[in-house]
């Protein structure tokens, strides 16, 4: 049910602006609940983490870059299962063939996401319906690169042409995703 025991809460941080700070709940194959909040500051989003994950336990996969370091620092002091999500960090995650690579874990992340919701992946996965989640998860566009390295659209470009951030999206993104081994195929 709604208070399950949680595998992961995906974790996109938005402070002040029109972005929204959104958590993915995840529990199995299911993202079983978006939240979504406007405006709150790094520790109202920390304390509203905290009780989740110490309520119904899991990992959160938390956007680390700006603020979000602030959200990850603390909670790791305070001793939950935190996965800092550095979308431009490099990763070794190939796609589901071996053949292509990722110019970045962002882009690894939303490719992942995308071949679980092909059917011919064989994986039954299931998201709520949330207009803002189908216009976040339909928007980037991507291209491959040289040297066999996929790379999906830039934030700020979705930003600039949407007038909004993919807030929802990337919440669901981080909540299915995990640190591949080095040279791993495939899915979470």
């Amino acid at each position: 049910g709604v208070y399950d025991k949680l595998d992961a809460v995906g974790v996109d941080i938005a402070r002040f602006g029109e972005d929204k700070t959104c958590f993915a709940l995840r529990v199995g194959n299911v993202i079983v609940e978006l939240r979504k909040y406007h405006k709150l500051d790094t520790m109202e989003t920390t304390g509203l983490l905290a009780g989740l994950l110490r309520q119904r336990g899991g990992k959160a996969i938390v956007d680390v870059i700006g603020i979000g370091a602030g959200v990850v620092d603390r909670l790791y002091e305070q001793g939950f299962d935190i996965l800092p999500f550095n979308a431009g960090s490099r990763t070794d995650r190939r796609d589901i063939s071996g053949e292509v690579g990722f110019v970045d874990k962002r882009s690894a992340a939303w490719w992942n996401l995308r071949e679980m919701l092909d059917p011919a992946s064989g994986i039954e996965i299931a998201l709520p319906p949330d207009d803002d989640l189908v216009g976040d998860l339909t928007t980037p566009t991507w291209r491959l690169m040289s040297g066999g390295r996929l790379k999906v659209e830039a934030k700020d470009s979705i930003r600039r042409r949407l007038g909004h951030s993919t807030d929802a999206g990337d919440a669901v993104i981080q909540a299915f995703w995990s640190e591949p081994e080095p040279g791993a195929v495939g899915f979470f």
